[in-house]
């Protein structure tokens, strides 16, 4: 298992643009407005195994670029049917 980060595809940061739940964090009006965000932002991927509650498989971060501010870290994982979901 590698623990660096990788750079998402063009397929993930399509995907994650595409969460309402994302664009309103963000404030991306639509998902081609919050693509060009995750593109302008800090976005790394890494293949994740969680020691409990048992969670493996990947794990998106979203970092802006600012520490601080009024964009907090999210963190995304990918749910029993594969769909991504934001973690509290």
């Amino acid at each position: 298992m590698s623990n660096c980060p990788m750079a998402l595809t063009t397929a993930e940061i399509k995907e994650i643009a595409s969460l309402s739940e994302i664009q309103a964090a963000w404030g991306g009006e639509n998902a081609e407005v919050m693509e060009q965000i995750l593109r302008d932002i800090y976005t790394v991927k890494f293949h994740y195994i969680n020691g409990s509650p048992g969670y493996a498989g990947d794990l998106f971060i979203i970092q802006p670029d600012m520490l601080g501010g009024e964009f907090p870290v999210t963190r995304l994982i990918r749910n029993r049917e594969k769909k991504l979901e934001v973690l509290e």
